[in-house]
């Protein structure tokens, strides 16, 4: 019955995975079409994850009271919200609002995904990890899906794709609602009532100081980081083909069919294989330095068929850098904050997302590729801090 149960949440997690990336190929596309700022498309990122890093542990710890199934549906439905201010704009103070709107419900789905895996595994850590490997792999294939199609739909125009979006995000929180487990017996209630200081969001972050330890630190410090380099270089791309080389929405829609099928098969074996048969608190920091190598290569000024190759290929690997830091987090929780960690994780993940897409916004304008060196920069920063949690691991 529970691989039945986690097979439904699977397809109803790829159903808000595809769907949640139906507006980013179109994005570009909006800002042109309706005479924005180009910036908008690093700002307007930057003001959802905002709200996103802001809510995140606060969803984290709302799911330690409620049925993360409940999150699932209320988060979604915000979601969509956010999307219909989003598709409507016609300047850059209402897609900055419909952003922010959109990013405070953004993070419970992702915070609510993971902490369903981790409550109903319970204290089986190795199906825990495996479901997380598969969990990743859904959202990344998921996307990289959502990319395609939100590009082709894109062709037809941008409304089309923001009106599917917005119905698809909705429909995927009322089936987690409807056919998920609830997974209230799995989890440790509070000993107290949720109180009004426990919905402020600063509250909810200052709260990290009672599950925190050195070692926790570090792997926040690494997600954190390492997310101003994955988003600094993945939005950025999306502008640049369309400014620099004029490609349409579908190139990047085939682009990211693409990288599905390596996410794929890396994540099928590669993944796997790090999660099962290695120590993770050693072998992360080899997709770290994968990311660094890759991301260096924009040093050497290489071809647009090179570029768009090695985007390619370093899309694909850095997923791989998700997991594993989830997994580090979820090791050195326990039953009675590993929402609250995994909340905090989540939030540090978009805090990082906020700076990569602010920076890569704001610096275009002064050189096309400086994102991506900004994208090399903290992957290098958050290899060398992979290099001290694993020499501090191995001492301890």
């Amino acid at each position: 019955m529970r691989k039945n149960r986690f097979l439904i949440f699977f397809m109803i997690a790829f159903l808000f995975n595809v769907a949640a990336s139906f507006a980013h190929p179109v994005t570009p596309t909006l800002i042109v079409e309706r005479n924005l700022d180009s910036s908008m498309f690093g700002v307007a990122l930057a003001a959802m994850m905002t709200m996103y890093f802001l809510f995140s542990p606060l969803w984290g710890k709302l799911c330690s009271y409620m049925p993360t199934k409940k999150i699932m549906l209320i988060c979604c439905s915000g979601y969509a919200a956010g999307q219909i201010i989003f598709g409507m704009a016609q300047s850059e103070a209402v897609v900055v609002a419909g952003r922010m709107f959109a990013g405070i419900f953004t993070g419970g789905c992702f915070v609510s995904m993971a902490n369903y895996i981790v409550n109903l595994c319970g204290e089986d850590t190795s199906s825990r990890g495996t479901n997380l490997v598969y969990l990743t792999t859904i959202q990344n294939v998921g996307s990289a899906i959502g990319y395609f199609i939100g590009g082709m739909l894109g062709l037809i125009s941008v409304e089309t794709a923001f009106i599917l979006q917005v119905i698809c995000l909705a429909l995927s929180g009322f089936l987690c609602n409807l056919l998920c487990e609830d997974d209230t017996p799995y989890k440790v209630r509070p000993d107290h009532a949720l109180q009004l200081k426990d919905v402020n969001p600063f509250s909810a972050i200052l709260g990290a100081r009672s599950f925190m330890t050195p070692m926790l630190a570090l792997i926040f410090m690494i997600t954190a980081i390492s997310a101003i380099g994955q988003n600094s270089y993945e939005q950025c791309f999306n502008y640049y083909i369309k400014d620099q080389y004029g490609m349409s929405s579908a190139y990047n829609g085939m682009f990211k069919a693409g990288i599905a099928t390596l996410t794929l098969l890396l994540n099928g074996t590669v993944a796997l294989y790090l999660q099962q048969k290695t120590d993770t608190n050693k072998t992360f920091l080899y997709i770290l330095i994968a990311c660094t190598v890759l991301t260096s290569t924009v040093l050497f000024d290489p071809s647009r068929y090179v570029f768009i190759a090695v985007y390619i290929i370093y899309s694909s690997v850095q997923v791989l850098r998700l997991p594993l830091l989830q997994m580090l987090a979820s090791a050195r929780s326990d039953k009675t904050n590993s929402n609250a960690v995994m909340g905090f994780y989540t939030s540090m993940n978009s805090f990082g997302g906020i700076f990569g897409a602010l920076f890569a916004g704001l610096i275009y304008a002064r050189g096309a590729k400086l994102p991506f060196i900004l994208a090399f920069v903290t992957y290098l920063i958050s290899t060398l801090l992979g290099v001290v949690y694993r020499r501090n691991y191995r001492k301890s």
